[in-house]
């Protein structure tokens, strides 16, 4: 399969390696709207490139691409992708609004083409380790699952298009809430959510030159620009069936250092339940054996997540099974980032469905 790349910042220059890495996948193309950026990529991989994206959809010989561009431009980029025949590879989030995402997964039902949505933590060890534990019937009935993830002193490209809500649809929730929100759904079967209580907190980002960081992906600063997103978010989610779902999710708090793990992953059954980080590398399971309550850790070699997930994107195109996000899978999931941001505005439960 012949893919170009569409964006060559630094998600980008991740799917273009993957690309290379994967038996099956040729990097034929990157395309960047700054040309002298998609170049030095594409030279890189022995790639050719281009500084706008109609050079990908206009070319009969490639087979799909992967958009990865800021998220303003995930709807019109990928409508004009599956418009243009394409398989597509998008990065998280789907788009920035509900109505968005479904716009992507109605174009999708009606091309015939695979699309994939990037929610990567479905292809490290740990995700794939915790999905076999569940599917085994490890856990029983999950009756509630805990999803955190927190960075001390880390809001992203403050000033860029990160923090400018008019381009991102958001701050920490649409980031990173995305991730734990799929695979946490993932993991335990995509219930249907009943309701939403949460509330986003805008507090360091905003201060912008008297905001003290001590690293800033996706930087440096920069202080012209506006930071109108949040740099925290929590809710409490309710499902069909009884279960609940703790959300936490932080680009910046004042908590001491060390003091909560950066992620965690927390799973409880009524016949066991499991643990695991984000980027660990063992899950833990608890569970009863021969009268006694035991703790299996089972250690897990490291992996290469985006060349799984590219494999695995090359697997759906060409007709294969694949376990990457589906289009209303990821629909669900902006559906509950939505509701994170009313419940918050609102300062009330959201009710769907």
């Amino acid at each position: 399969m012949r893919i170009a790349v569409i964006g060559a910042g630094a998600i980008g220059t991740k799917h273009a390696a993957a690309a290379v890495a994967t038996e099956g996948v040729e990097l034929a193309l990157v395309c960047d709207r700054d040309g002298a950026r998609a170049q030095e990529l594409a030279e890189e991989h022995g790639a050719a490139s281009a500084d706008n994206e109609a050079a990908a959809l206009g070319d009969a010989s490639i087979d799909g691409v992967v958009i990865a561009v800021p998220n303003r431009f995930h709807t019109p980029m990928t409508l004009a992708a599956l418009e243009a025949g394409k398989h597509v590879l998008l990065e998280k989030p789907m788009a920035i609004t509900v109505d968005d995402c479904r716009k992507i997964v109605a174009a999708v039902e009606s091309s015939g083409k695979h699309l994939q949505i990037g929610h990567v933590h479905r292809f490290t060890a740990m995700g794939k380790a915790a999905k076999d534990i569940v599917d085994a019937g490890e856990l029983g009935s999950v009756y509630h699952a805990k999803a955190h993830l927190y960075l001390r002193r880390s809001v992203p490209g403050l000033g860029g298009w990160f923090t400018n809500k008019e381009m991102s649809g958001g701050g920490a929730m649409i980031d990173l809430g995305v991730h734990l929100l799929d695979l946490a759904l993932y993991l335990t079967g995509f219930h249907a959510a009943q309701r939403v209580s949460g509330s986003v907190y805008s507090t360091f980002g905003k201060r912008m030159k008297d905001y003290v960081y001590e690293s800033m992906w996706a930087g440096p600063p920069r202080y012209d620009g506006v930071c109108d997103v949040e740099d925290s978010g929590h809710a409490l989610i309710h499902f069909e069936g009884g279960m609940t779902l703790d959300l936490n999710v932080c680009w910046a708090g004042n908590f001491p250092d060390g003091s909560l793990p950066d992620s965690f992953m927390g799973f409880f059954g009524d016949r066991g339940g499991m643990t695991f980080h984000l980027y660990g590398d063992h899950v833990t399971v608890a569970h009863e054996h021969c009268g006694r309550n035991v703790d299996t850790r089972y250690k897990l070699a490291e992996t290469d997540e985006l060349a799984g997930q590219m494999a695995d994107f090359l697997a759906g195109a060409t007709g294969g099974a694949s376990i990457g996000a589906k289009p209303r899978q990821s629909l669900a999931v902006q559906t509950l980032v939505d509701a994170v941001y009313q419940s918050s505005e609102k300062q009330e439960t959201i009710v769907l469905g």
